[in-house]
């Protein structure tokens, strides 16, 4: 049986685009030009993620929760056994979000006739899973009497069904990527902002929808 939550902890992590937008340059000929081309060469430019943890339990089954024969049988057979048998597992997945710089086009970039001020639109916030822990952490372990030792079948199912709970939740929950987008959103607000100003540049950001 599975009973799962989610935790949830968020981390946002510096962009870094210092190898394509830093140092100073003569005055371009092109100047709207030359920024678009500088901001869509970074292509996929991360400003936020978030790491989600869940928790799941392994415990014998009850008779009045079995369905079909085979877990029937089972939980009959736990019942007569002496002792106990629980364990509880978490294991973390991540989020991503970012920024597609190679969506910007052209017309998203207005520079004033002094060079002084810029309205940026920047193609909207994205989302994405990136990968997970290889494995699961053990929370809790107890295993008395004559029931038998969890073994690593039973933990690979159990971890392959918190994965797919856990999307199932990020997916009918929209509070999770809304919550990374709009923190996302402020990192890079913060970040073009700096870059703006390290060009002379006041610069004004708008997003996509």
């Amino acid at each position: 049986m599975i009973k799962a939550r989610i935790t949830l902890t968020l981390m946002l992590l510096s962009a870094l685009l210092a190898t394509s937008l830093s140092g100073c340059r003569e005055k371009p000929s092109d100047p709207d030009r030359t920024y678009y081309s500088e901001l869509r060469a970074v292509k996929k430019l991360v400003v936020g993620r978030m790491t989600l943890s869940k928790m799941a339990t392994i415990d014998d089954i009850r008779l009045s929760e079995a369905q079909g024969l085979k877990q029937t049988a089972s939980a009959l057979l736990a019942a007569i056994k002496p002792g106990s048998r629980k364990a509880a597992y978490s294991y973390d997945t991540y989020l991503r979000a970012y920024i597609d710089l190679e969506k910007l086009t052209p017309a998203d970039i207005s520079l004033s006739a002094d060079g002084k001020s810029m309205q940026l639109t920047l193609p909207a916030i994205e989302i994405e899973f990136t990968g997970r822990d290889a494995e699961i952490r053990e929370e809790h372990y107890r295993v008395t009497g004559l029931r038998s030792e969890i073994n690593a079948d039973e933990r690979a199912a159990l971890k392959e069904e918190m994965n797919r709970l856990l999307k199932e939740e990020v997916r009918q929950n929209p509070a999770f990527t809304s919550r990374l987008t709009e923190l996302a959103k402020t990192k890079a607000v913060t970040y073009f902002t700096q870059w703006g100003r390290s060009q002379g540049i006041d610069v004004s950001i708008r997003f996509k929808d």
